[in-house]
């Protein structure tokens, strides 16, 4: 049996709790500074000086508070450990991703990053899932491998962790447009078009920042794009469905009806339109999505600058 430490527990994290106790793995979850009463996902709960006895690392720490764990833990851990993360997201003011992160607050250089199309619902059915897991170390991929795959859940490797953890954050920007959409009732076309676009402007900022144009369009990009516009969405897409339908909502309001992870989407779009500002990047999709979230244009505005660009090649 494998044993696992995990950290924090947000979105995608739980899906890997999930799979770990799929897996038969010997789970010991650290929820740092927190009290979590009501947490029934699998897993022993246990202090921050346990994690020094597992080898492989889940982070799923919230964002805000990611590069403070990230010091916490990489005091009591080693070069041996490996650390696999789940956010998707950038350090704000420092557009830094996750990964570097833990290779300046932790001692090891071992890390690894997984994302793709992994829907809680379909895995607490046990219908067939799949993810990608991006690190440039073989034993990083050997570990997660052996600690997650199945008969339902299959997961492939990529070297690009810098594309993938873009790619991953990149994703939640485009399903909050179109989220907007959906709630203006604007049709599969819109939808298509946004889907197909995003990947493009995805692939775009990918190497800007240096990864694989192709990881855009694997599981990392294109997979977690379609998961989360698919059926009842993100809390991104749900995000801009509500803000399509009510324009006018706080960001207090909108993490009070939808969580945490409210305030973290709305950074994230706000990070990532700074990051294209400084590259001089014109990134349409992600200007929309900007302008919708600081209120410089009602939904139907959005759309109608969207749709009135200049002609563009493809």
């Amino acid at each position: 049996m494998i044993s696992v430490g995990f950290v924090g527990s947000t979105g995608v994290g739980d899906v890997a709790r999930h799979l770990l106790a799929m897996g038969a793995c010997d789970i010991k979850v650290w929820h740092p500074g927190e009290v979590c009463e009501e947490d029934e996902l699998p897993g022993e709960r246990v202090e921050l000086e346990d994690l020094a006895e597992v080898t492989l690392i889940i982070f799923a720490a919230p964002m805000a508070r990611c590069r403070q764990i990230a010091r916490q833990i990489g005091d009591v851990i080693s070069g041996r450990h490996v650390i696999v993360h789940t956010l998707r997201a950038l350090e704000p003011g420092t557009l830094k991703s996750v990964s570097t992160i833990l290779q300046e607050e932790t001692p090891t250089q071992r890390i690894g990053y997984l994302g793709g199309p992994m829907l809680r619902t379909d895995i607490e059915a046990g219908h067939p899932a799949s993810a990608v897991c991006a690190s440039l170390f073989p034993e990083v991929h050997d570990l997660v491998e052996d600690a997650l795959m199945s008969g339902s859940f299959r997961v492939y490797r990529s070297q690009d962790i810098v594309g993938a953890e873009i790619c991953g954050a990149y994703a939640r920007a485009i399903a909050l447009l179109s989220g907007l959409a959906d709630a203006l009732s604007l049709g599969s076309s819109l939808q298509a078009t946004l889907f197909a676009r995003g990947l493009a402007e995805m692939s775009r900022f990918v190497v800007f920042r240096q990864g694989f144009e192709r990881t855009t369009f694997g599981l990392a990009g294109a997979g977690s794009l379609y998961a989360d516009t698919h059926l009842q969405g993100s809390v991104d897409f749900q995000i801009g469905r509500h803000l399509g339908a009510h324009p006018d909502t706080s960001a207090d309001a909108l993490v009070e009806r939808f969580g945490p992870g409210a305030r973290e989407s709305l950074q994230l779009v706000d990070t990532l339109h700074k990051s294209a500002e400084r590259a001089d990047l014109d990134l349409h999709l992600l200007q929309g999505a900007h302008a919708l979230i600081q209120g410089e244009l009602q939904p139907d505005q959005v759309v109608q600058r969207l749709m009135t660009l200049p002609a563009l090649y493809e």
